[in-house]
């Protein structure tokens, strides 16, 4: 093929307006590829996971710069059948017929993407699967697994146990991770070998220049506030957080509130300390960032958290879940960061943040300093570079 390299980047849902920390480094992605290449999403018309009932038209489209092909999902998932099915799958991880069957109900399955990718695989170069975790990525990768990377987006979860996955990670040319941790788990389950495996990451934009104090005034709050941002769900955490943060006013009635930034399946209590504030603007969202006494980042599972790298480009320091290895692998290399494994950690931990604003700022300054030297979009161009020359073989 002639001229610029053609990648396909096959991802769940995609749009700037589906939620989602894998489908968010898609839209890095593709936007870091288009530098070099001719860049061709591939997507379904879903918006919501917890359905995949068709959101946006079909076909061809444009967005934000991307050309994007979308493609229905004729049968959207039933949650209660899923819901059902998943317990059994889970209790017997080596039963693969099960497994495809857990695969199906929990889709998206889209038949004219696959047909695509069957008839027309071969116009891409390579063909970039982000997660491992949908049917897009399982049904899809077999027919073009011989130009296929794989941005697993991997963490220890109970489908990562199936072994309807296996050949998936068996089947990439590269596979591209997130971070050290996230590669040392797809070693030891899948037996990856280092030959394949690279740790890219993301790069971080400078953020803008915002008023840190502005977030609060606008939201009339009078007291510190601890932020998370991100959807709101028991599988991020969500609950358990807020079950922290009650536990810790409990103790210090004169402590920190607790912006939540997001939506999501949660009921949320009322509470005079817990703000909600839905979705926002991305200048809202730095507003809040700047400005937070700490950022928490609950989640128990996580292949790289963007929203610790924003909180340390604005300099202000995290608050992570200690069950994810990653983050504490990230707050550590990064010194931008603190983690609790319990509601008593929690509450020391964001204490001593909130009543030590000095020793809060030298932490997220840490943090600032790490993403400035390691998440350069250089850096993680360079390595993909590297990852779509020996899938392509130099095709250009």
């Amino acid at each position: 093929m002639s001229g610029r390299r053609s990648i396909a980047v096959v991802v769940q849902r995609y749009g700037p307006d589906v939620g989602g920390g894998a489908e968010h480094q898609a839209a890095l992605l593709a936007d870091l590829l288009a530098r070099d290449a001719h860049v061709t999403v591939l997507t379904t018309c879903a918006i919501d996971y917890r359905t995949w009932a068709d959101h946006y038209p079909p076909g061809p489209q444009r967005v934000e710069g991307i050309d994007v092909i979308r493609f229905p999902v004729p049968v959207p998932r039933d949650p209660d059948a899923f819901d059902a099915l998943s317990p059994r799958a889970f209790s017997t991880p080596e039963d693969l017929e099960l497994g495809m069957r857990w695969m199906h109900a929990q889709g998206p399955v889209a038949p004219g993407l696959l047909e695509h990718l069957r008839d027309a695989g071969d116009r891409y170069d390579a063909v970039v699967f982000v997660t491992y975790l949908y049917a897009t990525t399982v049904l899809g990768m077999p027919l073009v697994r011989d130009r296929a990377i794989l941005v697993p987006e991997l963490h220890d979860e109970p489908p990562a146990r199936l072994r309807v996955f296996d050949r998936v990670f068996a089947d990439a040319r590269a596979i591209v991770f997130n971070t050290p941790e996230e590669r040392d788990f797809a070693i030891g389950r899948f037996g990856v070998s280092r030959d394949r495996a690279v740790v890219a990451g993301v790069g971080v934009d400078t953020p803008p220049a915002v008023d840190p104090g502005e977030f609060a005034r606008a939201w009339g709050l009078q007291r510190p506030y601890a932020l998370c941002v991100g959807r709101l769900d028991p599988s991020k955490g969500t609950d358990a957080l807020i079950e922290h943060h009650r536990a810790y006013r409990t103790a210090r009635p004169d402590g920190a509130d607790l912006v939540l930034m997001g939506k999501g399946p949660l009921a949320l209590p009322e509470e005079p300390w817990l703000i909600p504030t839905g979705f926002v603007s991305d200048a809202v969202k730095h507003e809040a960032i700047a400005g937070a006494a700490a950022v928490v980042v609950p989640s128990p599972y996580e292949s790289l958290s963007l929203v610790q790298l924003d909180a340390w480009s604005h300099g202000r320091p995290t608050l992570a879940n200690a069950a994810t290895p990653v983050l504490v692998g990230q707050s550590r290399r990064s010194g931008g960061g603190l983690w609790y494994r319990d509601s008593d950690e929690y509450a020391v931990m964001l204490d001593m943040l909130v009543r030590n604003p000095a020793l809060a700022g030298a932490i997220g300054r840490q943090g600032r300093r790490s993403v400035l030297a390691a998440h350069t979009w250089d850096r993680v161009r360079d390595i993909w570079a590297s990852a779509l020359e020996r899938v392509t073989g130099g095709a250009s």
